[in-house]
């Protein structure tokens, strides 16, 4: 069996993942190695007694039934066949699935125009989606279903790293064949779907006699030699649907995986698994893992902490590791110091062409104007959410327009949907976020920003939007965010924000202009009352706002 790319990567020997669990029979017709093995039991020989009566070797014969010469030729068959005093049904099936086993070679012999993904060799975590791609692969097909799965998340959460090692993990299912494609859907250059065809077609062995002109004809060869085989086809960084509806399959036993950082809605069909970031103990197994190579021992606690000020990314993990495995000269608190700045964390997470900020770049430049603008003037917002009526105000966009420019941050993984109409940044997006709010609106504009997102959070709910319900733990939250510039992820996990006993003060003054403009007077004169008694330096602005 063979694995095929659209684009040159270093090959390597093929990983398997650890704790994964067995891997379940294709439920699939059998073979020319199964039916030879199973005449040859019928008839009591051994591949010794077989390899006498028949002419063939021992060695030969074991590849046979081991599947790795399925396609033996006609005279080999004939002489197995005798030997085995098959009737004329028998004879003929076997000769039958050697000339299947022959075709099938031809189709999945390696083009020549690339070599097989590579699959990470410290690989860790993604235990329960890998169960889903087995689950995936191994359903019975059902009326309507695509056999199609769409793996989406946002950059830096290893959707590529991902679909090739379920591809390794799962190969031997497909007998006939793995695919990749790179569809560059996220370059300013992305394949079209003809391109993407005639690339696959060739992998299959179609000639460029045989290859049919326009997209159509592809598709439909294309579908027609996947329907007749089980072959899994990884479709890497697709764009739109437009570019992946010609490569799916028409039934049969073959699967697609195609990954996105879209959501690509309208695609029919498809099953759906999102990526999102590692969980903490996941996180520093995979960089521990990869600092494992330093052998310097580095500590536990030291790697949570790099590990947590990565949030959860694949890439970024991979980018401190690789930093720290490249210079054994450092050390691993130091680095925890680096990126504690936030000023500077973005410039520390590259090493060599791996960077986040590049990774997020290409989904800020795929945004439509509106969008960008939402976008990086939400860094403006130090708090951990907000709403819909707060980007519109800050994109100086009407109520719907806004909506839809949320809609498409979402789509591409710059902001996750924290539901009850509210959104969130992931830490290093607002980082990435902050840094092109600094690059493209200048010092005065932001402090005009900065000045009028205030004054529109001291405003009623009602004055400010007339159309959208904000009750006044909501409106609240906006005056959190809009005046607690804390390192929410980075500086204090609970959301508890250090604030100096004179800002303690002025955070109960602030608290009582509020509330006395959302027109509770009560709430204001305890505010005021407290503002002179505050004993502690640690004052959470949330808890003031909500404990009136």
């Amino acid at each position: 069996m063979t694995t095929t790319e659209v684009r040159h990567r270093p090959q390597e020997p093929e990983p398997r993942m650890a704790g994964h669990g067995e891997e379940r029979p294709v439920s699939a017709p059998p073979g020319f190695a199964e039916v030879l093995r199973r005449h040859r039991h019928a008839a009591r020989l051994t591949l010794e007694q077989l390899a006498e009566a028949s002419g063939v070797s021992a060695r030969t014969l074991s590849d046979m039934e081991r599947g790795r010469s399925a396609g033996p030729q006609h005279r080999t068959v004939t002489a197995l066949a005798q030997a085995l005093a098959l009737g004329e049904d028998d004879r003929e099936r076997l000769i039958g699935l050697a000339r299947e086993g022959r075709l099938r070679d031809h189709w999945a012999r390696p083009s020549g125009l690339c070599e097989p993904p590579r699959s990470v060799d410290d690989f860790t975590g993604r235990a329960a989606e890998l169960a889903w791609a087995d689950d995936f692969v191994h359903a019975r097909d059902t009326p309507g279903a695509a056999g199609v799965a769409l793996i989406t998340g946002a950059a830096g959460l290893g959707k590529t790293t991902f679909a090739v090692r379920a591809a390794h993990v799962l190969r031997s299912s497909f007998p006939d064949g793995v695919l990749f494609a790179d569809l560059f859907g996220m370059s300013d250059r992305p394949l079209t779907a003809g391109d993407v065809l005639t690339h696959l077609l060739r992998a299959l062995g179609v000639t460029e006699r045989r290859m049919p002109r326009d997209t159509p004809d592809r598709a439909s060869l294309y579908r027609s030699l996947l329907r007749q085989r089980r072959v899994l086809v990884v479709l890497d960084d697709a764009g739109s649907e437009e570019q992946v509806r010609p490569l799916l399959p028409g039934g049969g036993g073959s699967r697609v995986l195609v990954t996105s950082r879209r959501s690509l809605a309208g695609l029919e069909g498809v099953q759906r698994l999102g990526l999102g970031p590692l969980p903490p103990v996941e996180a520093a197994e995979l960089l521990a893992g990869i600092l494992a190579k330093r052998g310097a021992g580095d500590g536990g606690d030291v790697i949570g902490e790099l590990a947590r000020f990565c949030g959860g990314l694949p890439l970024a993990l991979r980018i401190v590791g690789n930093r720290l495995v490249s210079r054994p000269g450092w050390r691993a608190g130091d680095f925890v110091h680096r990126l504690a700045d936030e000023e500077r964390r973005l410039d520390q997470l590259r090493a060599g062409d791996l960077t986040i900020a590049t990774a997020f770049g290409t989904s800020y430049d795929q945004l439509a104007a509106p969008a960008r603008r939402v976008f990086r003037r939400l860094a403006l917002v130090h708090g951990r959410d907000f709403d819909a009526p707060l980007a519109a105000m800050l994109g100086g966009l009407p109520a719907g327009d806004a909506w839809d420019a949320l809609d498409e941050l979402v789509d591409l993984g710059l902001l996750e949907d924290a539901g009850s109409g509210r959104y969130r940044f992931h830490e290093l997006v607002r980082l990435f976020a902050r840094d092109r709010l600094h690059e493209e609106e200048p010092p005065a504009d932001r402090e005009e920003l900065t000045q009028a997102m205030t004054s529109w959070l001291d405003s009623p709910p009602g004055r400010h939007n007339k159309d959208h319900h904000t009750d006044r733990s909501d409106h609240s939250d906006g005056v959190v965010a809009a005046v607690l510039p804390t390192g929410r992820c980075s500086g204090d996990p609970r959301g508890r924000a250090r604030v100096p006993r004179p800002e303690s003060r002025r955070a109960h003054a602030r608290a009582a202009e509020v509330f006395e403009a959302i027109g509770d007077a009560e709430a204001a004169d305890r505010r005021r009352a407290r503002m002179a008694s505050s004993p502690g330096d640690r004052v959470s602005l949330r808890a003031v706002l909500r404990g009136r």
